[in-house]
């Protein structure tokens, strides 16, 4: 699993990993296929920020769950990391 590192608007640095999340209604099935966001400390790679959601259309969904990102970060990541996917693509466009 590969890091990408990004910079949030007040300056810090993060890092995230992806994978994919089943997001289950309470008798299990499954209501969709999110891409999970697991974000970590630039300076201290080896604990635990959170973890974000997004849909395959490129919306953020916020799962009730324990995060402990203020909503003010959660923001700043989520704007910080669809900055660098959108970055990401015009360089892979380019390149064909």
């Amino acid at each position: 699993m590969s890091r990408t590192e990004i910079t949030v608007k007040d300056g810090n640095k993060y890092s995230y990993t992806t994978s994919s999340y089943n997001a289950e209604n309470p008798l299990g099935v499954i209501k969709a296929t999110l891409k999970e966001y697991t974000l970590y400390k630039i300076d201290n790679s080896e604990i635990l920020i959170g973890k974000l959601y997004k849909t395959d259309d490129g919306n953020w969904y916020d799962l009730p769950t324990n995060n402990s990102i203020s909503s003010l970060l959660a923001t700043f990541l989520k704007m910080a990391i669809d900055e660098s996917e959108k970055a990401n693509a015009t360089k892979e466009t380019s390149l064909l």
